[in-house]
């Protein structure tokens, strides 16, 4: 590769760390201690059942994120159905994800713990699409064949804060199915409009997927801090788009961890990726959008460096949001699929053309470092610089030694350990992470 080649010889040294705080960050929330045993309450307490004809064939959509506990909310969805006399499929219903191929989107699948074994019953995929409506003075609106060829169809939904956009329905059911029923279709045409198509037309679209299509409610988890499932409801298609979602999206947005800091001047990410979040760090924890029309603070940190140092290994090469970062490794570079990264940002639109650019690139861990500390303004022996593993993991992370007494302040952090910050020969870091 020729930019790995180029970059071999660059060095720009900065004192680092020689020393690191280990943090542990306690989050006050709850779970679901069953998560099976709630799927078949909510189901049972929604009476859905009345809505549905005996005997029906029921299509499960289940997404591509990194939703906790996914097999077996999908599995005991099949589960209920099947002991209330009906006939349950699961779709793939994740808009442009896995290459916008059949069988792509049921790799994907497969890769979150959800096959035909896992969970009882058959997998059926399509990406081909019919229109179903269209909102005034808006979009047309679109589901795929495999979900419409079922007397009814039901989606599997995490409601949370979306990383692109603010609005009283955010991710959830509502975009759900106009990103996940209307396949690479319909995700390029709301990702065109932008922030504004969500924004405007999510309550809108679940009417019409009330009204002129099979979609008869969606099953909806609600994560804490821990990324752990903290409540299970199940909202009709009636619901869906109205108070019930909305309120369910604050409820999300006040258990959503938190980086504990008003200001950081070097973020360093482990790693990211797709199964960490649609935008591969998620916004609301890094602070940092990069998104034209739409306000640039989601979150609470002012944080002036981003530096990745490694992807995950379930998002093959899609680095959709690494342009969040400012500087990254040659390791990053090498794993890349630019024809998964691109597929995935041009669908987007906005959203992601702006956000999937390459960050500046060092050949080591250690030099990426330097580089970081360099950029951030700041003094290295006063730089505020916080290691985490990624943005779905904030209860355990590490700390330089400037924010000791901000760490010792803070009501929700303890002090654990103090590791060496250190390198093998080549720049890779050994501790506090051991990267290959």
């Amino acid at each position: 590769m020729k930019l790995i080649e180029q970059i071999q010889g660059l060095d720009f040294p900065s004192p680092l760390p020689a020393r690191v705080l280990q943090v542990h960050q306690t989050f006050e929330t709850f779970r679901v201690p069953d998560v099976e045993a709630r799927v078949h309450e909510a189901w049972t307490e929604s009476s859905i059942r009345n809505a549905m004809k005996p005997g029906a064939v029921v299509g499960v959509g289940a997404g591509s994120r990194g939703i906790a506990n996914l097999p077996e909310l999908v599995r005991a969805s099949v589960q209920w159905l099947k002991a209330n006399g009906f006939a349950p499929f699961v779709f793939p219903a994740m808009g442009s994800h896995g290459g916008a191929t059949a069988d792509g989107q049921k790799e994907m699948l497969a890769q979150l713990g959800v096959t035909e074994a896992s969970i009882g019953c058959e997998i059926r995929a399509t990406m081909e699409v019919v229109p179903v409506g269209q909102i005034p003075d808006g979009p047309v609106l679109y589901q795929g064949q495999d979900s419409q060829a079922a007397d009814h169809c039901v989606l599997v939904s995490r409601i949370k804060p979306h990383t692109d956009f603010r609005g009283h329905l955010e991710s959830g059911p509502s975009k759900m199915c106009v990103i996940g029923l209307g396949k690479q279709h319909g995700a390029s045409i709301m990702h065109a409009g932008g922030g504004e198509f969500f924004q405007q037309f999510l309550a809108p679209a679940a009417r019409i997927y009330e009204t002129d299509t099979n979609f008869i409610g969606a099953l909806c988890a609600v994560e804490n801090a821990y990324d752990e499932t903290a409540r299970i409801e199940f909202l009709s298609s009636q619901e869906v788009g109205l108070d019930g979602e909305a309120s369910l999206l604050q409820e999300a947005k006040d258990l959503m961890a938190s980086l504990p800091f008003p200001a950081i001047d070097v973020l360093v990410v482990k790693e990211m990726g797709k199964n960490i979040s649609g935008t591969g760090m998620d916004t609301n924890i890094v602070s940092r959008l990069m998104i034209p029309r739409q306000p640039e603070a989601f979150g609470n940190v002012d944080v002036a460096v981003i530096t990745v140092l490694d992807l995950t290994e379930q998002t093959h090469g899609n680095v959709a949001g690494l342009g969040l970062a400012n500087v990254t490794t040659a390791r990053v570079a090498q794993k890349i699929d630019w024809v998964a990264t691109y597929t995935n940002a041009i669908t987007s639109g906005i959203f992601g053309m702006y956000r999937v650019s390459l960050p500046i690139t060092m050949p080591s861990d250690e030099k990426s470092l330097h580089v970081s500390l360099r950029g951030c303004a700041k003094p290295p022996a006063e730089a505020r610089i916080v290691f985490i593993s990624n943005t779905l993991v904030l209860d355990e992370f590490f700390a330089s030694p400037s924010l000791q007494s901000e760490i010792e302040d803070h009501p929700r952090l303890k002090i654990m350990d103090e590791l060496p910050l250190t390198f093998a020969d080549r720049g890779t870091m050994t501790s506090p992470w051991v990267l290959n």
